[in-house]
């Protein structure tokens, strides 16, 4: 019963650091990670766990799910083709077809032209008698040289629902217009929150030919999207590199900081230059823009985000309830709810999550002391010694009896 009752307060030992639960009403709540806690965990997110301890001393643990409130992207694809192809002194027609009136916002245009810079207008009709605009002097390009490649052929717009498409692309030259992929994509918003920026540096490295933007975090928090504000006017494309700090060495010159790459795209006048990557937890990033032989950008700020993370977690006892969390050595836990998700409510009352305390190992002395005193380890040899003899001694006499 000691060796129970030990055990199960081991568990609350075997972490680092905890913070109080408040609130419980119900089976089912969810619980806000604090930012302060992702510092201080594994990459995975192994290391947490819900301790509750009753008025009797039990403690049990508090199945949980860990859920991120990310976006869902439900993309569809429909089918169609260009059936008349003319041209006007604005510029050249392309009329595509569905096979019925459908629901699209997106039409990706291919080409086997290159370093191209053309305007494009997009109408929609029912029946090719009546046109109604969807799109006006929408820009498309490519280029490809020897600093730069870059290509921006997509027509993005509101939900339309026609069954016939018209495209005019502005130019004095025949565009090679090879395919056209037509998609309706449909996004499901995430949770997403808003992280200040707290440090800022940037730095042009002229030898090199490029422009490093340093910038810190307050803490490290899961990152999935940087918004880079750019507040140059002309037209531009930079080739980029998104990385984030993983680790440190102190030398006789100062630290030297390991950052990898997360990310590599363009940034450009052309798009919002907003780009999304998998969830990162760090706190100190770095954006390489490489510029070439051109002027560096005038970069303002950077915008960071990253999705909510919570626990949806079932109480089922009346206990003091605990976040606990900082073991390097936890593993993944594996609950049975993870198998009934369609069974949780859909409102929770998030409960109030306490400030961070450092768990104190208790030390067991009278434990240790069993096994290194050596008086204790001779008694119990010897206690060892006689039960066996005794045995012996008693089986010898019953085979005698017996014979």
């Amino acid at each position: 019963m000691l060796l129970i009752s030990w055990s199960a307060t081991a568990q609350l030992s075997d972490f680092t650091y905890e913070r109080s639960l408040t609130g419980v009403s119900e089976d089912w709540h969810s619980i806000a990670l604090p930012d302060q806690v992702y510092g201080k965990l594994k990459p995975s997110l192994d290391d947490l766990r819900i301790y509750g301890i009753t008025e009797n001393l039990d403690t049990t643990e508090v199945p949980y799910i860990l859920k991120v409130n990310d976006e869902k992207f439900a993309i569809r694809k429909h089918f169609g083709q260009i059936i008349n192809k003319s041209r006007s002194d604005v510029g050249f027609y392309y009329t595509v077809e569905l096979n019925q009136p459908s629901q699209i916002n997106s039409l990706k245009l291919k080409f086997t032209d290159s370093n191209f810079d053309w305007k494009v207008n997009l109408e929609g009709s029912l029946n090719q008698q009546e046109w109604f605009t969807i799109l006006e002097n929408s820009r498309i390009l490519d280029i490809q040289n020897a600093s730069t490649e870059y290509s921006f052929t997509d027509l993005n717009f509101p939900t339309s629902n026609y069954q016939y498409y018209r495209i005019l692309i502005k130019s004095n030259k025949q565009p090679t217009l090879s395919s056209i992929d037509i998609f309706l994509e449909e996004k499901t918003e995430g949770v997403l929150l808003d992280y200040d920026v707290v440090k800022w540096n940037i730095k042009e490295n002229n030898q090199i030919k490029t422009s490093e933007i340093e910038f810190e975090l307050e803490n490290p928090v899961p990152v999935n999207s940087l918004k880079i504000n750019v507040a140059t006017t002309y037209d531009y494309f930079r080739p980029v590199s998104i990385q984030y700090l993983i680790d440190s060495v102190k030398t006789e010159k100062g630290f030297l900081y390991n950052y990898t790459t997360i990310k590599r795209t363009t940034l450009s006048s052309l798009e919002e230059n907003q780009f999304d990557f998998k969830n990162t937890i760090a706190s100190k990033f770095k954006i390489i823009v490489y510029n070439g032989d051109n002027q560096s950008l005038d970069i303002k700020s950077v915008d960071v985000k990253g999705f909510k993370y919570e626990l949806i977690a079932r109480f089922m006892d009346s206990a003091n309830y605990k976040l606990v969390y900082g073991n390097k050595s936890a593993r993944q836990p594996h609950y049975d709810i993870h198998n009934f998700k369609k069974n949780i409510p859909v409102n929770l009352k998030a409960l109030e999550v306490g400030t961070e305390n450092q768990i104190i190992a208790k030390d067991t002395p009278s434990s240790t002391a069993l096994f290194e005193n050596e008086f204790w380890l001779w008694a119990i040899m010897g206690i060892i010694i006689v039960l066996l003899g005794g045995f012996t001694y008693k089986m010898l006499g019953t085979d005698k009896a017996s014979g």
